[in-house]
């Protein structure tokens, strides 16, 4: 597996100081020094042309301090890690207002550093293992995610009894009560268990574990009733026969 790179920009206004880290982190592969600012303004443009993960910032910098240009950029990107370097230990109770990741004191210390690119290394890792575990919440076909309105509902796949299509709205019945989203059916319909939701109708898919009994509607059509629930769906004649041959079942 590739190693993934950890982009950084040098914020320096000394070139021998942005020499000395950009050394220091060019022994190790899994960081890439992407550009070098020697001025706030710099910082600012290069940070948003290049999205590094990481920002060396001198504080006392030309044009634009340090702690301005970071300032904006934390307004841009809140998940930029800032690492303050400065000769003056004044600033660093407003450098961890600002929400910065570290602060080093000059002159350097390559000691020093090496521990902030530890510490960067075990917050990424972190944060990447916490981004995996919301993604396999999202892959899950136990948990069915769904947007209504402004909202995001996760709910539990063996609590929905079924969903149907009423509209331009989808609504799913479970035993919490009913959800309305404008996600179409087919769409919902993918991220679900197959073998235990089936589609009954064009306008219905039921949840088979939550069905208590299929019985003849009219000439073409069936109602599914469900366990606890008055609330019934419809099924059409051509599926109650393929639900019968997947049960090995006669339909008559």
């Amino acid at each position: 597996m590739s190693q993934k790179l950890i982009k950084v920009i040098i914020a320096e206004d000394q070139p021998n100081n942005r020499k000395f880290l950009r050394n220091i982190l060019e022994k190790h592969d899994d960081f890439k020094v992407v550009a070098e600012a020697a001025d706030g303004r710099d910082l600012i443009n290069l940070t948003k042309r290049h999205m590094p993960q990481v920002v060396f910032v001198d504080i006392e910098m030309p044009k634009v301090n340090g702690m301005a240009a970071v300032k904006t950029l934390l307004d841009y990107n809140e998940d930029l890690l800032v690492v303050f370097v400065t000769g003056h230990s004044d600033f660093a109770v407003e450098a961890f207002e600002v929400s910065s990741f570290d602060y080093i004191l000059k002159p350097y210390n390559e000691d020093r550093v090496l521990k902030t690119l530890d510490k960067i290394r075990g917050f990424i890792k972190e944060r990447e293992l916490d981004l995996q575990k919301l993604f396999n919440v999202f892959k899950s076909t136990d948990k069915l995610y769904v947007k209504c309105g402004y909202e995001l509902h996760f709910i539990d796949a063996d609590s929905i009894f079924y969903m149907e299509k009423e509209r331009k709205k989808t609504v799913i019945h479970t035993v919490k009560g009913k959800f309305e989203t404008h996600e179409p059916l087919n769409e919902i319909e993918k991220r679900l268990n197959p073998t235990n939701f089936f589609r009954s109708h064009k306008c219905y898919l039921i949840n088979l574990k939550m069905v208590e009994k299929i019985l003849p509607w009219g000439d073409n059509s069936y109602l599914v009733k469900f366990f606890n629930t008055s609330n019934d769906a419809l099924m059409s004649r051509s599926k109650v026969k393929m639900l019968y041959e997947m049960l090995d079942v006669g339909s008559e």
